[in-house]
């Protein structure tokens, strides 16, 4: 309650929200482009996480994540160890000028006496750590990765910091001297105010992770594994509970991570950094004030930091720093040090950190600034390998992070940058990976595994291969959180935490009229879930039809409820098949003959809402579509899950509905649909 209190007015006096734009789709002429296709369905209208939606609009390259969210009080976190280096007995012996003692607020005499522990850090002291080249390879070789993969670089060292030219009076951070092939934001012409050479810890982990098989012995690649600790270094004192669910430490969320189409490229592009507003995925963010609005998830931490350079000593820049919008933030700074400073956080992990209370006291400048920063995130993606995706150019993965990073593809160690440190670049080449048949030699931990059939040292990897890409990311200390990722993976496959979407449905009918429909997820359904759909007798899910009324094409919505609903078949990058039956019925209850057809559009049902309300005509439809949407959501008693605990809480846009690939007899054996031949694509 004195957390509500103390946040909730300035809250509500910042928070403003803005209406999403309609705009209706008119298909009012258009033709059945499936009904011709008997024996296969053309390619372009496959559905993929990785692939173009209709009309040219392309979505997301989609990973899975496990964030773990920790309390900033952690013994490996916000440990300042560039500071400590340098001014140890400073930062000990500080008292702020309300008598605070940063002793007495975590920074005290275990800290202390860990002090060779702090310095082991790259950035801490030159010679702990190893730069980073200009062309974003490192300056000296590294063990831990295999020999294929130790190109030194014989550039300058790579430099980040201050530029001198601003962005519509926003102030910029970024890269010095980097190459043209080095992802990230790089200054002007290398203007900078300041810059520091960009500088790792290697070594902190082992080059393998450690797989533990499920009882169906298929490895379960987000829960059943674990990355290993190789070395102490860089205040990994506990770095068994950075990626592990350890209770009272941290609390985990899966989720997803989008990685957006790039309009002007081949590339997918993910880009949050100090320039706009940085990477926090535990934080809901005003976009236009740049406000922290409320925790994102249930259960997490509150935000226990603040957004700005503020080490726990009397720093000599403290007076004169400004942020990204040329505010200067030293009274923010004092305030937070006051409070207790970056370690003076309330035991419970409620609001009453020293950063809440710091930002209440600050308003507008301290909402800007008040984040979550202590959390680490795995990851994941299962990727296809094709031989002929590899040409013009390779396809390849680039990941920029100024906190510990690695990066593993099947199982073994590809990217090595450990270290808290300013943004530092790696890339997975894929062709140069499959070329050394990387993860496939003896002794690798999925040596064994589906993604090495077929694959020997003498020829690579074999082609149309699915492979694991595992991302483990860490954001220790409150001085900037930066992520860039970079990506050109042509065939990802769906994921598993993201909300239950349906890609594709198909409807195969043979000569008798018996049809089999099989609906293609991106995840899992709950169990929960699959016992609702039969038992509670709700129209599960919503079917729109273009219907000829005297003469004139019209929209109608009808409701599918299903009767049976067999177990989930993984199908890789198709998704998650479920093979089903059931009656379509039109707005009065009566039976629709002839059940899905070609063309129909086919989305999940969501509950009434009073939102849904608010949702306007739920993005593109007109009010009569979206009538009798809200028609059919007032008949659905439960809320659609995918196995992870994601929920269907809206209706998508009238393009992203799925829809009905129809093939007429195409069944060989209507009575045992799982015998039945697969999806068929073929060229248009």
């Amino acid at each position: 309650m004195k957390r509500l209190l103390l946040i909730l007015p300035i809250l509500l006096f910042f928070y403003s929200c803005a209406d999403n734009g309609a705009q209706a789709e008119d298909k009012s002429d258009k033709k059945s482009r499936f009904q011709k296709y008997t024996d296969c369905v053309p390619r372009s209208l496959k559905k993929s996480s990785a692939l173009a939606k209709e009309g040219g609009y392309t979505g997301a390259l989609t990973l899975d994540v496990v964030i773990r969210d920790f309390q900033s009080n952690h013994p490996d976190f916000e440990n300042f160890s560039e500071v400590a280096a340098e001014h140890l007995d400073d930062v000990y012996n500080y008292k702020t000028s309300t008598g605070t003692a940063m002793n007495l607020n975590g920074y005290d005499v275990t800290w202390y006496s860990n002090a060779p522990y702090h310095y082991t850090c790259g950035n801490a002291l030159l010679g702990s750590g190893v730069q980073i080249g200009a062309d974003g390879l490192p300056m000296m070789v590294n063990p831990a990765l295999p020999a294929y993969l130790q190109t030194v670089s014989s550039e300058k060292a790579l430099e980040y910091g201050d530029c001198t030219r601003h962005n519509l009076g926003s102030f910029q951070q970024g890269y010095k001297n980097a190459t043209d092939d080095v992802s990230g934001y790089k200054c002007v012409a290398g203007d900078m105010t300041w810059s520091n050479p960009v500088i790792y810890t290697p070594g902190m982990v082992s080059p393998h992770l450690a797989f533990a098989p499920g009882a169906s012995s298929e490895i379960d690649m987000l829960n059943d594994v674990k990355i290993l600790k190789a070395t102490e270094a860089c205040d990994n004192q506990f770095f068994e509970q950075w990626y592990a669910d350890v209770p009272g430490v941290n609390k985990r969320i899966n989720t997803t991570m989008d990685i957006p189409k790039d309009p002007n490229s081949s590339y997918f592009i993910f880009e949050q950094n100090y320039n706009n507003g940085g990477f926090f995925p535990l934080d809901s963010i005003d976009p236009v004030t740049r406000s922290w609005i409320s925790a994102k998830y249930p259960d997490q931490f509150d935000p226990q930091s603040l957004s700005i350079y503020c080490p726990p000593f009397d720093y000599q820049y403290a007076h004169t720093q400004q942020d990204a919008w040329g505010q200067n933030t030293y009274k923010l700074c004092q305030s937070w040090l006051n409070y207790g400073g970056p370690r003076a956080v309330n035991s419970a992990g409620s609001g009453l950190s020293a950063a809440a209370l710091a930002a209440a006291e600050n308003g507008k400048l301290g909402l800007q600034h008040l984040r979550n920063y202590g959390f680490t995130m795995m990851g994941y993606a299962k990727f296809k390998y094709k031989l002929s995706n590899q040409v013009p150019l390779p396809e390849t993965f680039e990941f920029v992070g100024d906190d510990d990073m690695w990066i593993f593809v099947d199982g073994v160690l590809v990217v090595d940058l450990g270290g808290t440190h300013a943004p530092a670049p790696g890339k997975v080449d894929i062709k140069v990976l499959a070329y050394n048949n990387h993860g496939c030699h003896a002794g690798e931990p999925l040596a064994a595994y589906s993604n090495c059939a077929g694959a020997s040292d003498v020829t690579g990897w074999a082609d149309d291969t699915w492979h694991h890409l595992h991302i483990f990311y860490a954001n220790r200390q409150s001085d900037g959180s930066n992520v860039y990722i970079r990506s050109s993976l042509a065939e990802v496959a769906p994921t598993r935490f993201g909300y239950p979407t349906i890609n594709n449905v198909v409807t195969k009918v043979d000569k008798n009229g018996s049809a089999v429909n099989s609906m293609y997820l991106n995840t899992p359904l709950s169990d929960a879930s699959v016992a609702n759909i039969m038992s509670l007798g709700s129209p599960s899910l919503l079917v729109m039809r273009e219907i000829n009324v005297n003469g004139k094409m019209q929209t109608v919505v009808n409701g599918f409820y299903i009767t049976s609903i067999k177990d989930p078949i993984d199908k890789g990058a198709g998704g998650f098949m479920y093979q089903f039956t059931g009656v379509l019925k039109d707005a009065v209850g009566n039976v629709v003959d002839g059940g899905l057809l070609a063309d129909d559009r086919i989305a999940f049902n969501v509950p009434y809402s009073k939102g849904l309300d608010d949702d306007g005509n739920g993005g593109n439809f007109s009010n009569d579509v979206w009538n009798q949407i809200m028609s059919w959501s007032k008949l659905m008693t439960f809320v659609v899950t995918s196995s992870s605990g994601q929920q269907v809480e809206r209706f998508e846009e009238m393009e992203w509905w799925a829809n009905d690939l129809y093939s007429s007899e195409r069944v060989d054996n209507p009575e045992k649909p799982e015998e039945n031949p697969e999806i068929e694509y073929c060229e248009d």
